[in-house]
């Protein structure tokens, strides 16, 4: 289990003991040290951990460790140094609002690992919700902001220290040895009179059922405080675990509310109007961020597959290696004889198979699915009038589908019917694919129409009834669920720089765990638990504002360069998908033999006979 999941476990914990506090203690506690104090020294439970692996730690992790503990204590103090001030309905959130922050500008300062776009996502939330929780509040906000400043800058630090310890040493070890170093400084504080006077005096005049409820309440906490080091030992980002604070302040909210309700003798609690509708937005964010975390950190752990157990597929466009100049035969020949690929794709196009209406031509693609036929390598026919390659849609000039589109629709429905009786029987068929992102709105094509894409795959089902469907879906921005709903397997694409109307020319901010995310959302949605998921395009070519047959290929390289290939292959293998068919066969090739470049091609060689690049 990762940090993330100890963390939300120890806030809960701590929420709890929070609330009960509040019970015991009422909003505003009579004075800080004595609860300083007793929190410092109850760190000596955590002693109990030395015979499970502790060894003395150097120098440095001792150091760390103090500066830990002196941070540990120091919040405290500015904690209820703020709680006296404002209570701890109002104070308690903005800290946790504040102090992530702080957490995270240290973390940067040292170093650690940086967030991803999803770890961002999260922390922006769950620090956002602490905020509104903290705005739903009427306070004298200029009496607390000190102390609350000062409780995020000790938290942020003593996080950072903590984390730099743990560097240093095992986790019992440094546990251990920040626990020790607390226990000292804060039995240094009875060497101060006042502080031995107030902590004294206060605790004898505790009445004893409370003093028994409030040490089993610490010990609660203290668990939670433990399991909050464990998070930090496990997660590169502190800043991360120290985000999740909102959480015990969302516990505290809902128990509050709840109590408020069924005992309103027990708590008083002005929970209505504005602030119960921002106490409520603040927790749906809250909970966002914690979901978005959780699955991030979830799919992290998830092992991904050698390259040896990978699927390297291929998709080959005939008219995109016509566009290019080349033998569009001895480059599929190429690829089936030199890459080896494990499966490919092929394309029926119906502008050129039925050039002139009423005759079809299917001499090219004969051709094309007997040499994969005789490779025996399995294939997926793109059947449908939006097939692969730009303009995505690839109407015959005769057919006018603005101005008839149900002749066109009809038209269609043919070239589909003479398509399939034609190759059913192919042994090496896998999958008929039809249409191309059906439900993508991109390209110079027609509005999707959903009857007709069910039509097509009902046609399909009927002449061959032994047909799989693979059906695509755009892997950035399409929905996924209708293509998924109609297919047997599905298909998102995989691109990592594109060229965009409204951003220009980016790279995804996306991570690869969005791509087994969605998939088991969609598996969900759809009910089909072990439906096969595959990327149906790797984009491994440039992606430019014109065709890259349109540009020399040193324009090229300054958009898509072989550091880009391998990042791509990368970022895929780590969506533990297990099946690819890679997108740039024909450039591959174009640069091998036209532009002696034959770099992509011999990478793409290694990454099809299973070794890493």
């Amino acid at each position: 289990m990762n940090g993330i999941f100890w963390a939300i476990l120890a806030e809960v914990l701590i929420g709890v003991s929070l609330v009960v506090d509040k019970l015991l203690l009422g909003d505003v506690p009579k004075r800080a040290m004595p609860y300083v104090f007793w929190i410092g020294v109850l760190n000596i439970f955590g002693l109990l951990i030395i015979p499970f692996g502790f060894v003395f730690p150097g120098l440095t992790a001792i150091l760390w460790s103090f500066a830990a503990g002196a941070a540990f204590l120091a919040t405290l103090g500015c904690v209820y140094g703020a709680l006296t001030r404002g209570g701890a309905t109002n104070t308690l959130p903005i800290i946790g609002g504040f102090s992530p922050m702080a957490a995270y500008f240290m973390s940067t300062l040292v170093m650690f690992a940086p967030l991803n776009i999803a770890d961002k996502v999260g922390f922006a939330l769950l620090v956002l919700g602490g905020f509104i929780l903290f705005f739903s509040e009427k306070f004298n906000f200029w009496r607390i902001i000190p102390w609350v400043l000062g409780a995020a800058f000790f938290t942020g630090l003593m996080d950072v220290l903590q984390k730099l310890a743990f560097t240093e040493g095992n986790f019992v070890s440094i546990f251990a040895a920040i626990k020790a170093a607390t226990l000292l400084i804060a039995l240094l504080l009875l060497l101060v009179p006042k502080f031995r006077k107030d902590i004294f005096s206060e605790t004898k005049s505790a009445p004893k059922k409370h003093r028994v409820v409030y040490f089993v309440n610490r010990l609660t906490s203290g668990v939670g405080s433990f399991l909050i080091f464990y998070a930090i030992s496990l997660t590169p980002q502190p800043a991360l675990i120290e985000s999740l604070s909102g959480l015990r302040y969302v516990i505290i909210f809902l128990a509050v509310f709840a109590l408020s309700k069924l005992w309103p003798g027990l708590i008083k609690e002005k929970l209505r109007g504005w602030t119960l509708v921002l106490k409520i937005f603040a927790t749906i964010l809250i909970f966002a961020g914690l979901t978005g975390l959780s699955a991030q950190k979830y799919y992290e752990t998830s092992a991904i597959p050698p390259n040896d157990k990978i699927t390297w597929g291929v998709t080959f466009s005939e008219q995109m290696s016509k566009h290019f100049g080349l033998n569009w035969k001895e480059n599929l020949d190429a690829i089936i004889t030199d890459l080896k690929p494990k499966a490919i794709r092929l394309i029926a196009y119906w502008d050129d198979i039925e050039a002139v209406k009423g005759k079809f031509d299917y001499s090219d693609l004969d051709w094309q699915m007997n040499e994969t036929r005789k490779a025996g390598v399995p294939t997926i026919l793109v059947v449908g009038q939006r097939v692969p390659r730009w303009p995505e849609c690839h109407f015959p000039a005769w057919a006018d589908v603005n101005n008839e589109p149900d002749a066109v629709h009809a038209e269609l429905m043919n070239f589909v019917t003479k398509t399939v009786e034609r190759y059913k029987d192919y042994s090496n068929l896998a999958y008929w694919q039809v249409e191309n992102e059906p439900c993508l709105i991109f390209g110079e094509c027609p509005k999707t129409d959903a009857n007709l894409l069910m039509n097509e795959v009902a046609k399909v089902k009927e002449i061959d009834p032994k047909a799989k469907i693979f059906l695509t879906d755009g892997g950035e921005f399409g929905d996924w669920y209708r293509a998924s709903k109609l297919a047997d397997a599905f298909g998102p694409t995989l691109y990592r720089k594109v060229n965009t109307r409204l951003f220009g020319y980016i790279t995804w901010p996306l991570t690869p765990q969005i791509y087994p995310l969605r998939r088991d959302m969609t598996r969900a949605l759809t009910g089909k638990k072990n439906q096969e998921f595959v990327i149906s395009e790797l984009g491994l070519e440039p992606w430019m504002v014109k065709q890259i047959y349109e540009v020399s290929s040193t324009t090229q390289f300054g958009f898509f360069n072989e550091t880009d290939f391998k990042n791509v292959v990368s970022f895929g293998r780590q969506t533990g998908y297990t099946t690819f068919y890679t997108w740039g066969a024909e450039w591959w090739y174009w640069l091998k033999t036209t532009q002696n470049y034959p770099s992509f091609w011999n990478m793409a060689k290694e990454l099809f006979a299973g070794k890493n690049i």
